[in-house]
């Protein structure tokens, strides 16, 4: 049997105790930084999750976009999106030049609830316009749409509240207290506050033509605001959009 020299056997114990303190030297700074890596990974990750809940939150919001207004001043419409009709910006104010029956122009986002909507709204010929609110799943077509509308209608010289939802139902109709004149300016202002539905008509003058409150059953919730016509050319300015407050 060989023998090992005790020099040659203390010489290999010095090379083992020397790998043994390199390794242990090494060891807890590799760990650090795993951990720290780990911690960095972790961090970064609530950081985005934390962000992206509150993106989705301001998108979502009810009071994004508000208080909202268009004049028209340009020729800029790219914000509105048409769901039949001829539209077209002139002099400040939009108009559609078909008699389309249920023409849609809709902006606005679809997460607005309780709202104030505003305008200005001019018949060009037989048939009725006025706004829509609560808007979603628009489409091309008469009733094509969910959401309310609220218009002046010449046949019967009627305030008209109903609600679309693919088909119609209307709920409230009120006699005016003069007739509806073509090519006359007439100011809207419809209050949505949960299923409750109110509207006032004004002439030129401020004098109030016309008003109807009604609740509608199973109404739509939120969405888009747009203007509308049925079997009527219209013309449309001054749209305005505003939180409805809740003292109202």
């Amino acid at each position: 049997m060989d023998q090992v020299s005790y020099p040659q056997l203390e010489a290999e114990q010095a090379v083992r105790a020397r790998a043994e303190s390199t390794a242990d030297q090494l060891e807890p700074p590799v760990i650090h930084r795993l951990g720290k890596q780990v911690l960095l990974f972790a961090l970064a990750a609530a950081v985005s999750f934390c962000v992206t809940r509150a993106l989705i939150a301001f998108m979502h919001s009810p009071d994004r976009g508000l208080p909202y207004a268009d004049h028209f001043a340009t020729g800029d419409n790219t914000e509105w999106s048409a769901y039949g009709g001829n539209w077209k910006v002139e002099s400040g104010n939009m108009v559609n030049e078909s008699n389309e029956r249920g023409a849609k122009l809709v902006a606005g986002s679809p997460y607005w609830t309780n709202y104030i909507v505003e305008a200005d709204v001019a018949l060009r010929s037989l048939g009725d316009a006025g706004l829509i609110a609560r808007v979603s799943d628009a489409e091309q077509g008469v009733d094509a749409y969910s959401g309310i509308y609220v218009g002046l209608r010449m046949r019967d010289q009627v305030l008209v509240i109903g609600r679309a939802d693919h088909d119609w139902q209307e709920d409230r109709d009120e006699s005016l207290s003069s007739p509806i004149v073509p090519n006359t300016w007439y100011h809207f202002q419809i209050k949505l506050n949960g299923c409750t539905v109110s509207a006032i008509v004004r002439r030129e003058d401020s004098s109030e033509m016309g008003r109807a409150e009604t609740t509608i059953d199973s109404c739509p919730l939120r969405g888009k605001i747009g203007l509308r016509s049925y079997d009527s050319g219209g013309i449309w300015r001054h749209i305005s959009v505003t939180r409805l407050a809740a003292s109202h």
